[in-house]
């Protein structure tokens, strides 16, 4: 990375901080950024980055999480989240004065993971379709060797009878809202609206599991189970991987999706058809990268984004040293770190979108 110089008006010999919170997905990669900015900015800076959750990102940049509201608008200077504000959050900040922009810059992909001994799998591996998915993770088909997982895969030999143990994450989890979305999108029929959501009631004849963590030993300790995860985080920890039917009608893994670009067509796709808005200050609500077309495109994509106030001029020396931090995640160097946390960067369209958010921001005092 270049040498940072932050030029900010009537600088003082005090440092000058900065705080974000939300999803823990990209937390590693925020931290790495910001080592870099404190060991090169001057005057010093202070950046600090609170992985607390989607949800808590959200409500910690409106100011009103619980019963606990802030006096000055908001807990943090961003928010970052792997999930769009509903549209009735982003009404209420925008009736309370608070412009801000969705800033796209990550892509991850999300997979169903299983610990189903080898010697029993296809040589093609344990392939799926959205509506079996559905009936295991419902509780409709409780064996391996149900007859519709075996028309899947002919070759398939489990013990007969053999259970299936099913984890889902408990709490609020935007993984769990990534793989319903996924599950209402491509099998409507039988994975209804009323089961999409971070949480959701689960049958009782599945596992609650809290965090990717529990969720990777869960399944990695018990044979014969299915849960789901981050595909990076799953892959990092050995899991075998679910080889998941998409749109176009392709079985795959995530892997094989990455080597033919099939995460970032999945948000290329979402700014051509028009279910990503081309203003960056509009409502994402309606947003998922899920089960978009194309014949390698992973179908359970998650994005995560940047929560940003567009007005900074009453931010002081924090206005700046924003948008230099936003700057440089969507920077050529900023994107291509992501692979060093297993995530992608956005494609061309999208980052050109996101260039929009910055363009926007209004600073008064300072300048990069």
């Amino acid at each position: 990375m270049h040498r940072l110089l932050l030029l900010l008006a009537g600088a003082h010999a005090h440092d000058y901080f900065l705080d974000g919170s939300g999803t823990t997905n990209p937390s590693k990669f925020y931290w790495e950024i910001m080592s870099r900015f404190e060991a090169q900015a001057k005057p010093a800076v202070k950046m600090t980055y609170r992985a607390v959750g989607s949800s808590t990102g959200q409500c910690e940049f409106m100011g009103v999480c619980g019963d606990t509201v802030s006096d000055g608008g908001a807990f943090n200077d961003f928010g970052s989240g792997d999930m769009p504000f509903t549209s009735d959050d982003r009404q209420t900040l925008v009736d309370a004065g608070a412009t801000f922009a969705h800033v796209p810059f990550s892509l991850g992909a999300m997979s169903f993971f299983h610990n189903v001994p080898d010697s029993t799998l296809p040589s093609t591996g344990l392939n799926m379709e959205a509506c079996v998915l559905a009936d295991i993770f419902m509780g409709v088909i409780t064996t391996w060797d149900h007859a519709d997982i075996k028309a899947i895969n002919p070759s398939f030999s489990p013990p007969a009878g053999q259970a299936i143990t099913v984890f889902h994450r408990t709490y609020g989890s935007s993984t769990t809202k990534g793989i319903t979305q996924y599950l209402h999108a491509a099998c409507p029929a039988k994975w209804t609206a009323d089961l999409v959501g971070s949480t959701i009631a689960w049958p009782a004849s599945t596992s609650a599991v809290e965090g990717s963590g529990e969720m990777s030993s869960s399944i990695s300790a018990t044979e014969y189970s299915i849960g789901y995860i981050d595909s990076g985080h799953g892959h990092d920890d050995g899991l075998s991987e679910i080889e998941l039917k998409n749109l176009h009608g392709t079985f795959q893994s995530s892997t094989q999706a990455k080597a033919n670009n099939g995460v970032q067509e999945a948000a290329a796709q979402a700014i051509s058809t028009g279910v990503m808005p081309s203003d960056p200050l509009a409502d994402f609500s309606a947003v998922s990268l899920h089960n978009m077309p194309g014949e390698f495109t992973w179908p359970i994509v998650a994005i995560s984004y940047l929560y940003v106030r567009v007005d900074q001029t009453g931010t002081a020396e924090k206005g700046p040293l924003l948008k230099a931090f936003v700057q440089y995640v969507l920077s050529e160097e900023g994107q291509a770190l992501l692979a060093d946390y297993n995530f992608e960067g956005v494609p061309a369209s999208v980052l050109a979108l996101s260039n929009e958010a910055i363009a926007a921001m209004q600073l008064c005092g300072a300048e990069i």
